[in-house]
């Protein structure tokens, strides 16, 4: 097959070419602060924590390297976890520019992550990937100024799914009180008291033969996000991946996806599902608890550090044990406070939807427009 021809006045190069690699930080992915002086870059897609101290200052690129493809542009002092690649570029070519080239191409970062339960970006595949661009610094700049404008518009409508969830962690301790002062006086009990832990899928019986749900690690997000469902035959999956229901509450076991908050209400259209071994399953009881209440509960701040204060485990490869779920000791809400707080969600959830059009109609034109930047036609 002929190479596709470059643009007049365009040259290709490799990332190793033009990167230089800073050394790691040391910094745990949670160590990072809900506030704090300082943008902190952890291995999330989003950057949503803060530290009080930096480490890097100037134009940097900071790629993620555990779990799922992530790539972060920052010009201002920041720190970053041991689970980021943080690189600087040499001056021939703009860093934003490089910036928008990979985020429209990200499809080559996720093609990278290699390996055995979590999957990982090493340094040597970052280096290969090759790149296009103008020889013309104003033309980079050119480009850079319209993707800008683009991406503020993209970023308003992200800002507003980010204010949904808060909102309703705001609307989770005005009616459940605050965790460690239990100031409502509700009863204590160990969170597998009130929810049932890893069911077994020998529940299912020896006939069970319909389609079911299956999902990655990578395909649920930091905010409680389903980005992906794959239907499958349940017995290409039957064995070797872990079992849910419709409505169970799937949360990231392993570092650095557990402090990163990834964690999702299993809202499948399958009765059944599958998915990755790093997931625990928190199943609600009737007339003890909800998977709404058992969601946000597990996304609170404290419950993830108290969770990673039991992880077990080497370096890099530290989960968190299924009895933690016996030593959380929580204050437990009567069952009709907790079908109040699910019927909001829903509420917001619906209202989500609706704004789900406008998100897809933002992005399908960010994407266009840097599809064209990059083939030569938005800047001649």
């Amino acid at each position: 097959m002929k190479p596709k021809q470059l643009p007049k006045d365009w040259k290709e190069v490799e990332l190793g070419d033009i990167f230089i690699f800073q050394n790691k930080t040391g910094i745990k992915a949670g160590e990072g602060l809900e506030w704090g002086k300082y943008k902190f870059f952890t291995s999330s897609d989003i950057q949503s924590k803060f530290l009080d101290k930096f480490n890097f200052k100037g134009e940097h690129l900071i790629f993620s390297t555990g779990g799922k493809a992530g790539l972060h542009y920052c010009n201002e002092p920041f720190s970053a976890s041991n689970d980021c690649f943080v690189v600087k570029v040499n001056n021939k070519i703009l860093t934003k520019y490089i910036y928008y080239y990979l985020f429209g191409k990200i499809s080559l970062l996720e093609e990278g992550f290699r390996g055995a339960g979590l999957k990982h970006l090493s340094s040597n595949y970052l280096k290969k990937i090759k790149l296009i661009y103008p020889e013309n610094k104003e033309t980079q700049q050119k480009i850079v100024s319209i993707l800008e404008k683009a991406e503020a518009l993209k970023q308003k409508r992200e800002e507003a799914d980010k204010l949904t969830k808060k909102y309703l962690q705001s609307v989770f301790y005005e009616m459940f009180g605050d965790l460690n002062k239990n100031n409502k006086k509700f009863s204590k009990v160990s969170l597998s008291g009130v929810c049932e832990i890893n069911p077994k899928k020998s529940e299912l019986g020896n006939n069970y033969s319909k389609e079911v749900s299956f999902m990655t690690m990578a395909d649920i997000g930091e905010e409680g996000q389903i980005y992906h469902i794959t239907i499958k035959n349940f017995n290409n999956v039957k064995k070797g991946f872990t079992y849910f229901r419709k409505n169970d509450v799937l949360f990231a076991k392993i570092t650095p996806c557990m402090e990163n908050g990834k964690g999702a209400i299993a809202k499948i259209r399958t009765e059944v599902g599958f998915g990755s071994t790093e997931f625990h399953v928190l199943r609600p009881i009737k007339e003890k608890s909800t998977s709404e209440w058992i969601y946000y509960l597990l996304s609170l701040k404290q419950i993830r550090e108290k969770a990673e204060g039991n992880m077990t485990g080497s370096a890099g490869q530290k989960r968190v044990p299924s009895d933690f779920f016996d030593i959380l000791q929580i204050p437990h809400p009567p069952i009709k406070l907790q079908n109040k707080f699910a019927s909001i969600v829903e509420q917001v959830e619906k209202m989500k939807e609706k704004q789900k059009h406008s998100k897809e109609h933002i992005d399908n034109l960010f994407n266009a427009l840097m599809q064209k930047a990059f083939n030569g036609e938005l800047v001649r």
